[in-house]
């Protein structure tokens, strides 16, 4: 799989975890691999490829940025029990949590095309 992003995922529970992983594997044109420490404390890696390019990879990117952004600002978690930080490409962790879905729509296309550069 060809990463074009990759997140750090803090939960005080792996359901959080088994969620989102779901979620982001029902978008079309994404791939999802996750990479669980042994260490409890460390955050679990999450590897996410747009597999299409063009129209198709905005629109994935749409999509996995709206599902980052709905699975932060779900009402049903008590705020702080999971946390998404975006590992750039200039290695750079931007926490997800105060952005708008079109700034992670942005980073995640910004990843993408620096992927293919």
């Amino acid at each position: 799989m060809d990463t074009t992003i990759t997140i750090e995922f803090f939960s005080d529970t792996k359901e959080h975890l088994k969620i989102l992983e779901q979620q982001l594997k029902h978008e079309h044109d994404v791939d999802v691999d996750l990479v669980e420490p042994k260490d409890v404390t460390a955050p679990v890696l999450v590897a996410i490829g747009i597999k299409k390019g063009g129209g198709r990879a905005e629109k994935a990117a749409q999509r996995v940025a709206q599902v980052l952004y709905s699975f932060l600002h779900d009402e049903a978690t008590p705020a702080g029990q999971k946390r998404i930080f975006l590992l750039t490409i200039e290695g750079d962790r931007v926490d997800i949590e105060t952005l708008a879905v079109e700034e992670i729509e942005e980073i995640i296309l910004a990843a993408k095309e620096g992927e293919s550069a």
